[in-house]
């Protein structure tokens, strides 16, 4: 193909996987390509199996034939999502519509460990794995990152030093002439939710993600938005408590150091070891064995401490993105994180936010809605960031 008629199949799909199902002439108001145009490149698309159509629009007033709708067809060539974290890496072989083929997980009890980490005992396994699949061959890799990739390095940036130890270089040497493309993990969970997530309105939206560290990022008028700029996102860093605790960011009283969950059990840890009376010492035998499933289970089982700490993280997320709401411009915010899976928190953060809600007549509160927590959602975000580089020529 001509790189004029690429770039027409490029705006059609991204119309697809945006705001589809819809007709030929939805893409045609949509992009501003002609009838005939769109009739053409939408032919050699079904032709192709990249597309398929999903039936007939509902019935109209007017009378007249009712629209055939087009969508993106799932199946067709495959790739591989990768998600590396502090301790573990997922993978997973999907499709172009993010449906998961095969996958593996690899998880370690201690985090930052460099012999875990060790990239080329990863590539080992990933051919391994791949090599088990041979029946579903891939044509890239997208992988999610903790962080930021440093592609003249080729290493990732983050707040943790130590992932600046970790060379990607075998990786990328492992899988030639295969394009391996990296990106931050919730950049890439951002990605996958505008292409196959369910609002297909192509409105901007926002997603914040909470665990070991806390990120947002947002889609704005149909891109990622500012990804290329590694400290757009960080609201781990906005401060909420000019008091409060030293950040290892060398700040005092960041959002990361309330509501992160590599601080939550930090101070579950600390009430373990100093509060009179609490849940945590009847569900592990040392505080070195806390983890966030052990904060959740003292929560639900109504731990004083523990419920007043995650009450504290959660109203403070709340007004954090009441600010945001502020200075970007989203219509919507997806909520991501084991937090807001429990129900009395979310209704606690949804309680919060209302009540701070910026309140100006012309503007409308924007919707807030929970995309469940999944442990391959980082790894099909990876593989989505690669579909999308692939079919769409960018993010």
């Amino acid at each position: 193909m001509t790189k004029r008629q690429t770039q027409l199949q490029q705006q059609i799909l991204k119309q697809l996987y945006t705001r589809g199902p819809i007709s030929r002439s939805d893409i045609v108001r949509l992009t501003g390509i002609t009838p005939a145009t769109t009739s053409a490149v939408t032919a050699q698309l079904l032709a192709a199996g990249v597309i398929r159509e999903s039936g007939a629009a509902a019935a109209q007033h007017q009378s007249g034939r009712r629209k055939i709708l087009l969508e993106v067809a799932p199946g067709g060539p495959k790739v591989l999502g990768v998600e590396l974290t502090a301790s573990s890496y997922t993978l997973c072989i999907i499709d172009r519509c993010g449906q998961v083929y095969a996958s593996r997980k690899r998880q370690t009890a201690r985090d930052y460990d460099l012999h875990f980490l060790a990239v080329p005992a990863i590539v080992t396994d990933i051919k391994d794995f791949l090599n088990a699949h041979q029946d579903l061959p891939i044509t890239a890799i997208g992988v999610a990152v903790p962080g930021h990739y440093l592609a003249d390095q080729e290493i990732v940036v983050s707040a943790n030093p130590t992932w600046k130890h970790v060379s990607l270089r075998p990786f990328n040497e492992a899988f030639k002439p295969l394009p391996v493309y990296y990106e931050n993990n919730v950049h890439c969970e951002t990605v996958a939710e505008q292409l196959i997530g369910p609002d297909k309105s192509g409105t901007n939206f926002t997603y914040l993600h909470v665990a070991r560290g806390i990120f947002c990022s947002t889609i704005h008028d149909g891109h990622l938005y500012g990804y290329k700029n590694f400290v757009n996102g960080e609201i781990a860093h906005i401060i909420v408590d000019p008091n409060g605790e030293l950040c290892d960011c060398g700040r005092r009283g960041c959002l990361q150091t309330t509501a992160s969950h590599e601080w939550l059990v930090k101070k579950a840890k600390l009430l373990y070891e100093n509060a009179n009376a609490t849940y945590l010492r009847q569900l592990v035998a040392r505080p070195e064995d806390i983890h966030m499933e052990t904060v959740f289970k003292a929560f639900q089982m109504g731990d004083q401490g523990v419920v007043t700490m995650l009450r504290s993280a959660i109203e403070s997320l709340a007004v954090t993105l009441n600010t945001l709401a502020l200075v970007i411009d989203a219509n919507r915010i997806i909520l991501h994180g084991q937090l807001f899976d429990q129900p009395q928190l979310l209704a606690l953060f949804q309680k919060t936010l209302v009540a701070n809600q910026f309140q100006l007549t012309s503007v409308q509160p924007q919707n807030v809605t929970v995309k469940p927590f999944g442990p391959q959602d980082g790894a099909i975000g990876g593989g989505m960031l690669a579909v999308a580089y692939q079919l769409l020529g960018e993010i």
